[in-house]
Protein backbone atom coordinates (compact mmCIF):
# COMPACT_ATOMS: atom_id res chain seq x y z
CA UNK A 1 0.00 0.00 0.00
CA UNK A 2 1.69 3.17 -0.99
CA UNK A 3 1.34 6.34 0.90
CA UNK A 4 -1.98 7.70 -1.22
CA UNK A 5 -3.98 5.00 -0.61
CA UNK A 6 -2.83 4.81 3.57
CA UNK A 7 -3.98 8.15 3.48
CA UNK A 8 -7.31 8.13 1.97
CA UNK A 9 -7.97 4.82 4.11
CA UNK A 10 -6.75 7.14 7.01
CA UNK A 11 -9.24 10.03 5.65
CA UNK A 12 -12.11 7.12 4.83
CA UNK A 13 -12.03 6.37 8.56
CA UNK A 14 -11.39 9.69 10.29
CA UNK A 15 -14.86 10.19 8.36
CA UNK A 16 -16.57 7.29 9.07
CA UNK A 17 -15.73 8.19 13.01
CA UNK A 18 -16.24 11.94 12.63
CA UNK A 19 -20.12 10.86 10.83
CA UNK A 20 -20.66 8.77 13.92
CA UNK A 21 -19.78 11.14 16.19
CA UNK A 22 -22.41 13.98 14.75
CA UNK A 23 -25.02 11.27 14.11
CA UNK A 24 -24.54 9.89 18.00
CA UNK A 25 -24.65 13.81 19.01
CA UNK A 26 -27.19 14.62 16.83
CA UNK A 27 -29.21 11.66 18.68
CA UNK A 28 -28.49 13.27 22.07
CA UNK A 29 -29.55 17.05 21.25
CA UNK A 30 -32.68 15.36 19.95
CA UNK A 31 -33.44 13.37 22.70
CA UNK A 32 -32.57 16.61 24.88
CA UNK A 33 -34.59 18.96 22.98
CA UNK A 34 -38.24 16.58 22.80
CA UNK A 35 -38.88 17.49 26.13
CA UNK A 36 -38.39 20.86 25.70
CA UNK A 37 -40.53 20.45 22.47
CA UNK A 38 -43.59 18.78 24.20
CA UNK A 39 -43.28 21.50 26.84
CA UNK A 40 -43.34 24.41 25.19
CA UNK A 41 -46.28 22.40 22.52
CA UNK A 42 -48.27 21.88 26.31
CA UNK A 43 -48.19 25.54 26.89
CA UNK A 44 -48.92 26.29 23.68
CA UNK A 45 -52.34 24.70 23.60
CA UNK A 46 -53.00 25.34 27.57
CA UNK A 47 -52.66 29.18 25.90
CA UNK A 48 -54.95 28.12 23.42
CA UNK A 49 -57.23 26.97 25.35
CA UNK A 50 -57.37 29.65 27.87
CA UNK A 51 -57.99 32.32 25.17
CA UNK A 52 -61.28 30.12 23.55
CA UNK A 53 -62.81 29.99 27.17
CA UNK A 54 -62.34 33.97 27.23
CA UNK A 55 -63.95 34.75 24.30
CA UNK A 56 -66.57 31.81 25.47
CA UNK A 57 -66.94 34.02 28.53
CA UNK A 58 -66.92 37.16 26.44
CA UNK A 59 -69.73 35.96 23.96
CA UNK A 60 -71.89 34.57 27.05
CA UNK A 61 -72.13 37.82 28.71
CA UNK A 62 -72.59 39.52 25.10
CA UNK A 63 -75.41 37.50 24.89
CA UNK A 64 -76.57 38.05 28.03
CA UNK A 65 -76.85 41.36 28.16
CA UNK A 66 -78.12 41.40 24.25
CA UNK A 67 -81.35 39.17 26.48
CA UNK A 68 -81.86 41.74 28.70
CA UNK A 69 -81.77 44.83 26.24
CA UNK A 70 -83.92 43.28 24.19
CA UNK A 71 -86.38 42.39 27.16
CA UNK A 72 -86.11 46.52 28.78
CA UNK A 73 -87.07 47.62 25.08
CA UNK A 74 -89.88 45.54 24.33
CA UNK A 75 -91.06 46.99 27.93
CA UNK A 76 -90.57 50.30 26.35
CA UNK A 77 -92.59 49.85 23.94
CA UNK A 78 -95.13 48.49 25.25
CA UNK A 79 -94.80 51.76 27.83
CA UNK A 80 -95.35 53.73 24.94
CA UNK A 81 -98.07 51.85 23.14
CA UNK A 82 -100.15 52.33 26.30
CA UNK A 83 -98.95 55.95 26.77
CA UNK A 84 -100.07 56.35 23.07
CA UNK A 85 -103.49 54.67 23.98
CA UNK A 86 -103.91 57.03 26.77
CA UNK A 87 -103.30 60.26 24.76
CA UNK A 88 -105.76 59.11 21.93
CA UNK A 89 -108.73 58.41 24.64
CA UNK A 90 -107.49 61.36 26.16
CA UNK A 91 -108.30 63.43 23.45
CA UNK A 92 -111.48 61.72 22.38
CA UNK A 93 -113.13 62.14 25.34
CA UNK A 94 -111.86 65.91 26.06
CA UNK A 95 -111.44 67.39 22.33
CA UNK A 96 -111.65 71.30 23.89
CA UNK A 97 -109.26 70.72 26.00
CA UNK A 98 -106.83 68.58 24.52
CA UNK A 99 -107.42 71.69 21.89
CA UNK A 100 -106.31 74.31 24.25
CA UNK A 101 -103.28 72.30 25.70
CA UNK A 102 -102.05 72.29 22.40
CA UNK A 103 -102.75 75.53 21.41
CA UNK A 104 -100.51 76.52 24.62
CA UNK A 105 -97.58 74.46 24.06
CA UNK A 106 -97.71 75.56 20.55
CA UNK A 107 -97.61 78.98 21.73
CA UNK A 108 -94.85 78.07 24.77
CA UNK A 109 -92.65 76.50 22.05
CA UNK A 110 -92.60 79.37 19.56
CA UNK A 111 -91.85 82.06 22.65
CA UNK A 112 -88.96 80.11 23.64
CA UNK A 113 -87.65 78.95 20.10
CA UNK A 114 -87.67 82.70 19.24
CA UNK A 115 -86.25 84.11 22.45
CA UNK A 116 -83.30 82.33 21.29
CA UNK A 117 -82.64 84.47 18.25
Amino acid sequence: MNAIEKASSDLNGTTQDARKDLHSTIDKVADKAQPLVDKVATRAHDGVDQVGDAIEQASDTVASASGRLLARGKELSAACQRASDSGREYVRERPAVSLLIAAAAGYGLSKLLSSRK
